[in-house]
């Protein structure tokens, strides 16, 4: 996976966002870190992938089905 797929994966996740549909950058964030094909990419990859993810590319809250990516145990 890339991050950019990782991010996207986190970005579906309905834990991710607030009940606006607006979304938990520091939940996206800790889902990248914690992915385990995060483990290939260094830190600043990783920074950067976040702090430079095209808003374009928010999945819209209501346009995609939602799924949990990471879900507690």
């Amino acid at each position: 996976m890339t991050l950019k797929e990782i991010i996207i994966e986190a970005l579906h996740d309905p834990q991710n966002r607030n009940e606006d549909g607006s979304v938990k950058w520091n939940w996206v964030d800790s889902d990248l870190w914690l992915h385990p094909e995060s483990k290939k990419f260094s830190d600043d990859e990783k920074i950067e992938a976040l702090d430079f993810f095209p808003d374009e590319e928010v999945p819209v809250w209501g346009e995609f089905t939602p799924r949990v990516t990471h879900p507690l145990p």
